[in-house]
């Protein structure tokens, strides 16, 4: 059974990356030394350009062939993965992997351990993803200073860690400041002209997709599956980097502080008063907030989100099968279900993406809120015998409520005195 399954993952990966960066025969030597400079024959030497591996001098001829053709979206389709090509993504892992991570466990080969440096923290679809982008991704040192800031910490219970990691607003600016990213973006805003609108940006909050910035060259003559498929595997790209972002603490090689450091110190430490409990806790919230903030649609949990909603839609467009996608099309059921139940629990007033975004925290969030509760429990003790003040038990609720915001309801264990 596992050999049959693997045999027919191993067709579909082959045909899937076949629609990205097949082309065709050409002889080169009358290719390259024509005086043609027609759009074709500039795509033609680019896509021998790409198939040798000369990203640079294939870029150039691609973008001659768009720039000299008001509508070619085969143009878009080559620049998209050259631009993967050259951000440093092999478009033949990023399928596979991807692929193997939608196998379910009975069939899956065991290529990892318990281990494993990308084993994710969590079994939710989240950690899926965490997985991806830890197997797939190797940020520099430049990239993780461009794509956050270090925030001094002042309680007492968090001020000798120094400052945590917070993720910078997503801007032009700081795409073009992440070598990966920077790519995407190039190849994202070149294929987006040629992206079915109606079915691959359903409720999307990212201004690039707006049509008065991406324009509309759909009803010309193109490969759409290619498209859609290559402007999926460039939106991956960007959310993976983007919960790397948020989770930058996780890897445990950058030096810098995020949620995972300072649940294990606020767990580990002993505190000497409720009310330096009190300030710590406030302190937390305060950073799970800024690490996820789930209010502003420039904020990479955000676009996190929305560039996954995006890859799913475009890959249903494309035709891609299940068994490729469902790491990320399970894990978007799942989200979607958890942010329907936040949306009803809360009213109206916030948008689906603001509740989605919840969700995706939530997730993430989900150990250490559970960890937090329990310390709670420790520090306050039942609710009818606390040692904690009822001013105390206001503010320790309020933010243990803003470090759990998004969690499953049904995973939620809430501390006694919050209940």
């Amino acid at each position: 059974m596992r050999k049959n399954s693997m045999i027919k993952k191993i067709g579909l990966l082959a045909g899937l990356i076949f629609v990205v960066t097949s082309c065709g025969t050409a002889n080169v030597n009358k290719v390259f030394f024509s005086k043609d400079e027609s759009a074709s024959a500039n795509l033609e030497r680019a896509q021998m350009a790409y198939d040798r591996g000369d990203f640079d001098l294939a870029e150039e001829l691609a973008t001659k062939a768009y720039d000299n053709s008001t509508n070619n979206g085969d143009a878009a389709v080559l620049l998209g993965s050259v631009m993967l090509s050259k951000s440093g993504i092999d478009v033949f892992q990023l399928v596979a992997k991807l692929a193997e991570l939608s196998t379910p466990a009975t069939t899956t080969t065991t290529t990892s351990t318990a281990t494993d440096k990308c084993s994710s923290s969590t079994s939710t679809a989240a950690g899926s993803i965490t997985r991806l982008s830890c197997l797939l991704l190797n940020l520099s040192t430049t990239d993780v200073a461009n794509l956050g800031t270090d925030v001094t910490l002042t309680s007492d219970g968090l001020k000798s860690l120094g400052s945590y990691y917070k993720p910078n607003p997503v801007t032009d600016k700081l795409r073009e400041s992440v070598s990966v990213l920077n790519y995407a973006n190039k190849g994202i805003k070149f294929l987006c002209p040629f992206i079915n609108k109606k079915t691959v940006f359903k409720d999307s909050i990212d201004d690039r997709h707006k049509d008065s910035v991406c324009g509309d060259k759909t009803g010309t003559n193109f490969n759409s599956a290619k498209a859609h498929v290559s402007f999926a595997l460039l939106h991956l790209v960007e959310a993976l980097v983007f919960q790397q972002g948020i989770l930058i603490d996780a890897s445990g090689s950058t030096g810098k502080v995020g949620i995972n450091t300072i649940s294990t110190s606020v767990n580990s430490k002993s505190f000497t008063t409720v009310s330096s409990f009190v300030s710590t806790m406030d302190e937390f919230k305060t950073v799970v907030d800024a690490l996820a903030d789930t209010t502003s649609s420039t904020s990479q949990i955000a676009l996190a989100i929305d560039g996954l909603i995006v890859v799913a839609n475009s890959f249903s467009e494309a035709g891609v099968p299940s068994s490729v996608t469902s790491t990320i099309t399970g894990g978007l059921t799942k989200l979607k279900e958890t942010a329907s139940t936040l949306s009803k629990a809360a009213g109206s007033g916030s948008s689906t993406s603001n509740f989605q975004a919840q969700a995706l925290k939530g997730q993430i969030n989900e150990k250490y809120a559970g960890t937090m509760a329990s310390k709670i429990d420790t520090v306050c003790g039942k609710k009818e015998t606390s040692t904690c003040s009822e001013t105390q038990k206001t503010q320790i609720c309020a933010s243990y409520s803003g470090i759990s915001q998004g969690v499953d309801p049904a995973k939620l264990s809430k501390p006694d005195i919050c209940k």
